[in-house]
């Protein structure tokens, strides 16, 4: 049972060839699409390769994470990885910026990347989002089973511990969620204050919407075209959004400021519109109440020299910069103490993955004793009811303590010995032991291997469900 991760990103490949596979996997039809390919895809003997996959794709990855079929044994990564090349740029060159990870590895890289450590910026929440619908949507095609259950829900679980347990989100590291921050630390709550947006641009529009979040109510927006304003307010924010919003003619903005406690400046103007003269009857007749001006505006659109008039804040976009690159160093520092989370958490689930190895012999020991038990009862205990209950007991306390053995022993490297010794014992090579079906499939056709690749599969799921 193989984890194999194939996929790209910023680090390997450029915006063209992201773009490029995004393209093809813009919509959930596409995306299923592409899976079902991937899921017909056969070896040499004709058999599937691909068991499980979900596919995660976002502006800066696209990553494809698969289950591969019990017989492949760690063959196969290299024809998929050609598969994908070819599909999505036609040019097997192109494979050299797709990476590839196997097991161990690729459950690392997985559980990294829910823990938002491989994105652009350390720490992002939207990561994990991501990744819980790319699972959602494999659980909706049917093309995810219990084992990348397990692993995806091993993964949130190791994110939620990285989130929780370091600081790696805790500082703002993007321009407007940090302007959002400073008002928060200054006013101490944002429930009850009044914002007022001069400029209509992408930067203020990604603000507003940090501002709403906690929870600002009433932002007045004026630019110096009303219908660009408008249209910005239309096009920019959901309905339950806009009932927060007001647009205002950009002649008024200056008799808004005495009941502003934030403006937010976001223009495309070449000279200050709002200066030291300004502001000094405003802050007056606000009674002193402080007043916080941001001006994220390149070139400044605010008078540096406003920051000297008392219980006035001004931050400008080089005051933000900084604040955010001391964040980003907190982020890279404790980002060393969520790699150990991470580990930890790969530990885990490898062993749990390891344990699977034991389940075959318990299986067959079990049945080999149920069977000698059912045997010998037989003659002593008429009543069926009565003779089941009785072997069930009897098997479960024999093998209580040899069973504990057999799975601790699949989680130490020198085990296997251990194990073969159990198997040789009691001569456990019967015919529900994995290796009959697998020397099953080897040894026919593709066409009558059917019945042995389903019997395969139906034991492994149950080896499964033993160990969850």
């Amino acid at each position: 049972m193989d984890i194999l991760i194939i996929g790209l990103n910023h680090k390997t490949s450029n915006i063209n060839e992201r773009e490029t596979v995004s393209k093809k996997l813009l919509t959930p039809e596409l995306r299923l699409e592409f899976t079902t390919k991937l899921l017909e895809l056969k070896d040499e003997s004709g058999r599937q390769l691909i068991k499980e996959i979900a596919v995660l794709t976002t502006c800066n990855r696209s990553e494809f994470i698969m289950n591969l079929s019990y017989w492949t044994q760690g063959k196969g990564g290299h024809a998929i990885k050609n598969y994908i090349a070819k599909y999505f740029f036609d040019d097997l060159e192109k494979e050299k910026i797709l990476y590839m990870y196997l097991n161990e590895d690729a459950v690392r890289h997985l559980f990294t990347v829910a823990s938002s450590l491989d994105s652009m910026i350390i720490g992002e929440p939207q990561i994990l989002g991501q990744l819980k619908g790319a699972y959602n949507e494999a659980c909706r095609f049917n093309t995810s089973g219990q084992f990348l259950n397990k692993l995806f829900h091993k993964a949130f679980n190791c994110a939620k511990t990285v989130r929780t347990e370091t600081k790696i989100a805790a500082s703002p590291v993007s321009v407007s969620y940090a302007a959002v921050e400073l008002s928060r630390k200054i006013f101490n709550g944002l429930e009850d204050k009044k914002v007022l947006l001069l400029g209509a641009g992408e930067m203020g529009k990604l603000t507003v919407k940090h501002f709403i979040k906690y929870g600002v109510k009433n932002i007045n927006i004026a630019n110096r075209t009303a219908e660009k304003a408008r249209n910005f307010v239309e096009e920019s924010f959901e309905d339950k959004e806009k009932t927060y919003l007001h647009v205002i003619d950009f002649s008024e903005y200056y008799k808004n400021l005495p009941n502003s406690d934030i403006v937010l400046c976001s223009t495309g103007s070449e000279d200050y519109i709002l200066k030291y003269e300004d502001i000094l009857p405003v802050i007056k007749m606000r009674k002193q109440k402080p007043l916080f001006l941001i001006d994220i505006s390149m070139p400044r659109n605010i008078d540096p020299e406003i920051n000297k008039i008392p219980n006035v804040y001004l931050f400008d976009i080089d005051d933000i910069g900084k604040m955010i690159e001391n964040n980003i160093e907190v982020r890279k520092r404790e980002a060393d103490a969520a790699l150990d989370l991470i580990n930890a958490s790969v530990g885990e689930f490898m062993n749990w993955k390891e344990s699977l190895n034991a389940v075959p012999v318990i299986i067959s020991l079990r049945n080999k004793i149920k069977n000698l038990l059912e045997s010998e009862l037989s003659r002593y205990i008429t009543d069926e009811k009565e003779k089941d209950i009785a072997v069930n007991s009897l098997t479960n306390k024999l093998l209580h303590e040899p069973t504990m053995l057999i799975k601790k022993s699949s989680l130490n490297p020198d085990g296997i010995n251990s194990i073969k010794t159990v198997k040789a014992l009691f001569n456990l090579d019967a015919e529900d032991c994995p290796e009959v079906f697998k020397k099953r499939i080897s040894e026919t056709t593709p066409e009558n291997a059917k019945t042995a690749e389903e019997s395969l599969s139906e034991y492994n799921e149950n080896k499964i469900k033993l160990v969850k």
